[in-house]
C-alpha cells in the first residue's frame, strides 16, 4: 500500500510542475473560424444587430457586457425596464419572461455582446475526497487540431468567435455567498485541458487539484482576477497536461457575493501516430505532444517553421527496418529547422511537444546530377562493388549539376564514368567547374577494367582563374572526383549551412574507335545452325516445289482439253443438261489457263472455231462468241477473246472492245482477273509466244463489237484491229 502511494505522489508532483510550465498569458489579435467537428458546431451570434432576447425564469440571474466605445444599452423584462441606460447588466428576475437588451449604435461602431443567463447554481460547496463520488460537467472534446487552433494566436489557443455563455465550451456558475464552489472534470492520460476565465461579474480565482482514486494533488491558483473580467478584454489562458487518468476539481472562489462566473474549457485528446505526406498537406497542428512518420529518402531534407511559437522536437530515421535517433531539441521561428536523413534512411518520424504548435514544412532535395544519390567521398574500392549508387556523368549532356551538403559532413564527390565501346578504343573527356572554384580541387581517375588498378590519375586546382582536367581513357568505368579543400568548419552533424552548388561542364571526344569485336560460335551453335541451314533451304524450296506440281497440272489438263476439241459446244452441252452456269463458269476459268500452254493453233481448236480472227506477222487474234446462259450478270453478252504475240515485245497493252453502232459497250467483268475501264481492258506487257485467252462480259444495247488491240511495239506506238465485226446474233441464228 505504501508503494502505490509512494507512486501516486510522484505522478502528481510531476503534473504540478508541467502545469506550472504550461501556464501563459495572451492577447487575441482577432477572431477566427471555428469549423464543425464531428457533430458538435458553434455558431456565431449577431453581436452588432440592435436587439438581443432570451428567455429566462423566475429567481434566475443573469450577466451581460455590451463591449463599445461609444453606444449604450438598456435592459427590459417584458415590458418593465430594469435598466435605462448601461454597458454592464448583473441580476436576477423575479418573475418569469423575455430578457431583452436593445443598445442605440449611433456612429455604427461594432458592438460585441457577452452574455450569461441562468448559470449553474447547483454545484458543491464542498471539495470531494479521492474516490468519493462527485459530479462531474461535460467538456467538449475537440478531436481535431486543425479546427481547435488559431494560427494568428501568440499562443495558438482556440478561439470560438462567440460571446454567448451558454454553449457548449464553457463551464457556468453563481457564487450566492463567500463560500467555494467545485467543479469536477475526468481526464485521461495525455490529454490537454485549454481553460480561460471567459466571464466573471466580479473578482474569481480558480485553484485546480488532481484526484485519483488514492491521492490528491494540489495544483495550485492558474486563472483569476481582482476585478469584473471578460475573455475579450482580458483572455487568461493555460493547457494543462494530463499524465494520468483520474479527475480535475475546479476550486471557484470570490470574495464578493452574488459573482456570475463562466470557465471556457476545452479537452484536446492525444492523438496517434500518424502518416505525414507533405505532397498533401504541408502544416502540422497539435496538443502537447503529435508523432508523425513521413515516407522520405536518403538525399531529401525537411525544413520546418513553427509560425508562433518555438516547438520542441526529436526524430529517427528508418534505416533497415530500425528506427535510429538522430537529434532533438527546439526549433525556433526565428530561422530555418532542418531535419536531415541518415545515410540509407526510407523514412523519418518526429515528435512534437508543446502546448500547442503549428508548423509550415517544405523539402529540398540535395541528390547530386539529378540521381537520386548523394554522391559517395571516396571510388568503390574492388571492381565486384555495386556501383549504382555512384552518380553517372553523362558525357553526352553539356553539363551535371551537384552540391556539397556540408550539413551532413558533404565535402566531396565522386561520379563514375561509363564508356560503351569496342576494345582498344580510345575516347577524349574534358572537365571544368563552375562555382566557388578557389575552395575546390578536382581529380580524374582512369581504371583498369581487368585488376581495377588505376592506369592514370590527374588532380588539379585553380590555375589561371579556370579549373578543369583532361585526359584520354580506355573503354570501361572511370571516375572523377570533386572536393572542398582547407574546409574547417566545425559543424555537428545536421545544424543547417548554405549547401556549395558547383556545375560540371563537359568535352567528349572519340579519338580512336579500336577493332570491332570478333567471338568463335560455340559447339551448340555450330550444330544448330545447321539444323537451322538445312530446314530453311526445305522452306525456300517449297514454293519451288508448289509451282512445278502447279505447272504440271495444268500441262495435264490442258493435254486432255487438246484430244477433246470443241471445248465451247462441250460447255453448251453442260448447260443444257442441267449444269448450273456457276459450275460452268469456274471450268472455263480453269480452261483459259490451262490452254494457254498449248500452241495457238491447238489453242483455237480446242474451243472451236473462232468466230473472227485475225492475223500478221506480228499478233494473231481470235474471238468466240458464249452461251448467254453462262453469264454472270443477266443481260450481259459473253465472248472470249485470244490474243497472240508473234513477234515484238508489247508494253501497255490493252484490248478496246469498240462499238461500231449504236451505245458504247460497258465491261461487266473479265476472267482471268485483268484491270479494265469503260470498254478496255489492260493486259500491261506481252512477249513474245505469250498467249492469253480472256472470258469478257459486255452490257449495252449495241448489236455488235470490233476487238482492237493497242500499246507499244519495240517502243513505238502500235494497234491491231481485227478486221471482221463480231455481231452479237448472226444472220444464221
Amino acid at each position: 500500500m505504501q508503494r502505490v502511494k509512494r507512486l501516486a505522489y510522484g505522478k502528481a508532483i510531476a503534473l504540478v510542475l508541467l502545469v506550472f510550465c504550461s501556464i501563459y498569458s495572451f492577447s487575441i489579435n482577432k477572431p477566427v473560424d471555428f469549423y464543425e467537428t464531428e457533430n458538435n458546431q458553434v455558431k456565431l451570434s449577431d453581436n452588432n444587430s440592435n436587439n438581443h432576447q432570451w428567455n429566462i425564469a423566475a429567481g434566475q440571474w443573469y450577466s451581460i457586457e455590451v463591449l463599445c466605445d461609444t453606444c449604450t444599452a438598456g435592459l427590459k423584462l417584458d415590458e418593465t425596464t430594469l435598466v435605462e441606460t448601461a454597458r454592464m447588466f448583473t441580476g436576477q428576475v423575479n418573475i418569469s419572461g423575455n430578457l431583452e437588451l436593445i443598445i442605440d449604435n449611433n456612429n455604427g461602431e461594432e458592438v460585441e455582446v457577452i452574455s450569461l443567463i441562468a448559470p449553474n447554481e447547483n454545484y458543491p460547496t464542498v471539495r470531494p475526497s479521492p474516490g468519493e463520488i462527485h459530479p462531474l460537467a461535460e467538456v467538449y472534446d475537440c478531436d481535431n487540431s486543425d479546427s481547435c487552433i488559431d494560427t494568428e494566436s501568440s499562443i495558438l489557443a482556440t478561439y470560438l468567435g462567440s460571446s454567448d455563455l451558454n454553449e457548449e465550451f464553457y463551464v457556468n456558475g453563481l457564487l450566492e455567498s463567500e463560500q467555494s464552489e467545485f467543479v469536477g472534470i475526468e481526464v485521461e492520460v495525455g490529454d490537454s485541458l485549454e481553460l480561460s476565465i471567459a466571464h466573471s461579474s466580479s473578482d474569481i480565482d480558480f485553484e485546480l487539484y488532481f484526484q485519483d482514486e488514492l491521492i490528491e494533488s494540489y495544483l495550485g491558483s492558474i486563472l483569476t482576477s481582482s476585478t469584473r473580467t471578460n475573455f475579450l478584454e482580458n483572455p487568461n489562458v493555460v493547457f494543462i497536461p494530463v499524465t494520468d487518468n483520474g479527475r480535475i476539481i475546479i476550486k471557484a472562489t470570490s470574495q464578493n457575493v452574488n459573482t456570475l462566473w463562466s470557465l471556457k474549457i476545452l479537452n484536446h485528446p492525444p492523438v496517434s501516430s500518424m502518416m505525414w505526406n507533405l505532397s498533401d498537406q504541408n502544416e502540422i497542428y497539435g496538443h502537447t505532444s503529435k508523432t508523425v512518420i513521413i515516407d522520405t529518402n536518403d538525399t531529401t531534407a525537411i525544413m520546418l517553421n513553427p509560425t508562433n511559437l518555438a516547438t520542441g522536437y526529436s526524430y529517427h530515421c528508418l534505416v533497415g527496418g530500425t528506427w535510429l535517433a538522430v537529434a532533438e531539441g527546439i526549433m525556433d521561428s526565428e530561422k530555418e529547422n532542418w531535419l536531415f536523413p541518415l545515410p540509407n534512411s526510407s523514412a523519418i518520424r518526429v515528435e512534437f511537444t508543446g502546448s500547442a504548435f503549428h508548423l509550415v514544412a517544405q523539402t529540398e532535395n540535395f541528390a547530386d546530377g539529378k540521381s537520386g544519390y548523394d554522391a559517395p567521398s571516396l571510388p568503390p574500392m574492388r571492381i565486384t562493388s555495386d556501383n549504382s549508387s555512384w552518380p553517372t556523368i553523362d558525357l553526352t549532356k553539356p553539363t551535371t549539376n551537384g552540391e556539397f551538403t556540408t550539413s551532413i559532413g558533404d565535402t566531396a564527390d565522386v561520379y563514375k564514368m561509363e564508356i560503351t565501346a569496342w576494345e582498344d578504343s580510345v575516347h577524349f573527356v574534358k572537365f571544368e567547374i563552375e562555382g566557388d572554384i578557389e575552395s575546390l580541387e578536382i581529380e580524374m581517375i582512369s581504371k583498369d577494367m581487368d585488376d581495377w588498378s588505376e592506369i592514370e590519375s590527374k588532380t588539379r586546382t585553380v590555375v589561371f582563374g579556370k579549373l578543369q582536367v583532361a585526359m584520354e581513357v580506355p573503354r570501361g568505368t572511370h571516375f572523377f572526383r570533386i572536393s572542398l579543400i582547407n574546409y574547417t568548419a566545425n559543424i555537428d552533424w545536421g545544424n543547417y549551412t548554405p549547401p556549395i552548388e558547383y556545375t560540371i561542364i563537359t568535352t567528349y571526344q572519340l579519338v580512336d574507335e579500336g577493332e570491332e569485336p570478333w567471338f568463335p560460335p560455340d559447339e551448340n551453335a555450330e550444330k544448330w545452325g545447321s539444323i537451322a541451314r538445312w530446314v530453311m533451304g526445305f522452306l525456300f524450296l517449297i514454293p519451288a516445289i508448289y509451282l512445278l506440281i502447279s505447272v504440271q497440272k495444268k500441262k495435264s489438263f490442258a493435254e486432255r482439253l487438246k484430244s477433246k476439241k470443241q471445248r465451247l459446244n462441250w460447255l453448251k452441252l453442260q448447260l443444257d443438261k442441267g449444269v448450273s452456269p456457276q459450275q460452268n463458269r469456274r471450268l472455263l476459268a480453269k480452261s483459259l489457263e490451262a490452254v494457254a500452254i498449248l500452241d495457238w493453233e491447238d489453242a483455237c481448236e480446242t474451243w472451236g472455231e473462232a468466230d473472227v480472227s485475225y492475223r500478221t506477222e506480228n499478233v494473231a487474234i481470235a474471238a468466240w462468241k458464249l452461251d448467254p446462259r453462262i453469264a454472270k450478270n443477266d443481260g450481259s453478252w459473253p465472248i472470249m477473246i485470244g490474243v497472240y504475240i508473234i513477234k515484238g515485245s508489247w508494253e501497255i497493252s490493252a484490248l478496246r472492245l469498240d462499238s461500231p453502232k449504236g451505245q458504247a459497250w460497258n465491261i461487266d467483268s473479265v476472267t482471268p482477273r485483268f484491270l479494265f475501264s469503260g470498254d478496255e481492258i489492260f493486259l500491261d506487257s506481252m512477249n513474245v509466244g505469250n498467249k492469253t485467252f480472256v472470258s469478257v462480259e459486255l452490257s449495252g444495247t449495241a448489236t455488235s463489237v470490233d476487238i482492237e488491240l493497242n500499246g507499244r511495239m519495240d517502243g513505238e506506238p502500235a494497234a491491231s484491229r481485227v478486221a471482221a465485226t463480231l455481231y452479237r446474233i448472226s444472220e444464221e441464228e
